[in-house]
């Protein structure tokens, strides 16, 4: 049970690290600021900070970037 439990953080990680690069990339962020924006859209909609990564990178894959 635990080795799953950090298998998904580790994930999520992941997840949230490549949301950051796009942001990044696309709108000039530093790494900080782009953790922190990820970080203010998931408390501000009460959803994951994966959740959140996870809509980035979609929105970004289907934008063809």
């Amino acid at each position: 049970v635990k080795t799953k439990v950090i298998q998904e953080e580790l994930e999520s990680r992941k997840i949230v690290e490549k949301a950051k690069g796009i942001l990044m990339s696309q709108q000039g962020l530093s790494e900080e600021e782009a953790f922190k924006r990820i970080q203010r859209h998931s408390m501000d909609n009460r959803r994951s900070m994966r959740e959140i990564a996870e809509a980035i990178i979609l929105t970004s894959q289907m934008k063809g970037k």
